[in-house]
């Protein structure tokens, strides 16, 4: 069994991130999700098995998950009060701290596609989470 070195002895955590939209750091983010994809297809010809690959798009998709109140900041910055209608930006997630190397993701031209909010009786905190359409993921050092 091989064993791997933990580098400084200290992981990546929810406390290293540091995410940037606008310009601003947005505290009041609690779930972040991004990823990308890309459709790969075996090629048939002759016989059973496959003779070649394609290789389709990449696919984006994420989604900011934030307290209400955060929402309601960039609501009252927004053309006409309509986060839909925010500019495509980029956002930049920053992963910093003592003891872990610095690097980051930048989201590029990331635009809000829904506007809403869920809440119930009893909720002691209210919690939006917004679907967001994405160009690219670029994953740097800082």
């Amino acid at each position: 069994m091989a064993n791997t070195a933990l580098i400084n002895g200290v992981n990546y955590s929810w406390g290293n991130i540091s995410v940037v939209i606008y310009g601003n750091i947005i505290i009041g983010i609690t779930k972040l999700s991004f990823k990308r994809k890309q459709n790969k297809e075996n090629n048939y010809g002759w016989g059973q098995k496959a003779v070649s690959r394609g290789y389709g798009n990449y696919e984006f998709e994420g989604s900011i998950e934030m307290y209400t109140d955060e929402l309601k900041k960039l609501i009252a910055a927004a053309p006409n009060g309509d986060i839909m209608q925010i500019l495509p930006s980029d956002m930049q997630i920053v992963y910093a701290g003592s003891r872990v190397l610095p690097t980051k993701d930048v989201i590029q031209a990331f635009e809000f596609l829904e506007d809403g909010l869920d809440a119930s009786q009893g909720d002691t905190k209210l919690l939006v989470s917004l679907p967001i359409i994405i160009a690219d993921i670029v994953r740097t050092g800082i």
